[in-house]
């Protein structure tokens, strides 16, 4: 389970719900039911009432992630913007790995003029997503309550992880088999994939639903100006 669940503990936009189930067979009465779920009962513990709001935020996130990658078509415009998003997650993958390799030198220099407090060190980091990181009305419009339900929910930091410790050599990704999964599936129709395979990153952005719900054309619009990189050091 996500423990980011917790993050989409917030009341339930029902308009929201209620437009989408109408379209969905047998919604309305899903409907009733997370209505009847969430219904306060003055004898429960002042934290239930929240976890069952995440508890449906979620659902309806499931339901909405399959109802619109069934009804995808992965045209040669959208593979061109999934390639292009794998190219650019590859890219920030690479410009951690340099700050990694920067990091690594100053820490190993400070151990070396005997400040000891700087041994084992470890150092993760992440590629990171967030709509309002650039400055842009665009996206400020753009991010709604869907989309900072989808944003909270994903689990950046397992989408693909990054780390090395104090004698470690950081891993350079373009060296690293590791950090692409080979082309399968529906991927083996393009040739970009089948050459180059796919970033952990994206495979997991696509098809792991315990870490990310966005559905495919979620991710096929993602603007990659709002992808950036963060670590974090821990001494």
């Amino acid at each position: 389970m996500n423990s980011n669940v917790y993050m989409i503990a917030r009341p339930v936009k029902w308009n929201v719900l209620e437009d989408f189930y109408k379209g969905v067979e047998g919604g309305l009465d899903k409907l009733a039911k997370m209505k009847e779920l969430c219904k306060f009962r003055a004898e429960e513990y002042f934290g239930e009432p929240r976890l069952r709001k995440a508890e449906v935020n979620m659902e309806f996130l499931f339901d909405r992630q399959q109802q619109l990658n069934a009804e995808f078509i992965w045209t040669e415009e959208n593979i061109d913007k999934l390639v292009r998003l794998d190219q650019h997650i590859r890219k920030l993958e690479y410009e951690l790995y340099q700050k990694f390799v920067g990091i690594k030198k100053n820490l190993d220099g400070l151990i070396a003029q005997g400040f000891n407090d700087y041994r084992d060190y470890q150092v993760t980091g992440k590629i990171d997503y967030d709509e309002m990181y650039i400055d842009d009305e665009e996206h400020e419009r753009k991010k709604d309550w869907v989309s900072g339900l989808l944003q909270d929910y994903a689990n950046w930091g397992l989408l693909d992880w990054f780390t090395f410790g104090d004698g470690d050599e950081p891993d350079d990704p373009r060296d690293n088999e590791d950090y692409i999964f080979e082309a399968w599936g529906r991927w083996l129709k393009y040739d970009y994939f089948v050459k180059n395979g796919m970033t952990h990153y994206l495979c997991h952005l696509l098809d792991t639903h315990e870490w990310s719900l966005y559905s495919y054309s979620d991710i096929v619009e993602m603007d990659p100006r709002c992808f950036y990189i963060d670590y974090e050091i821990s001494l």
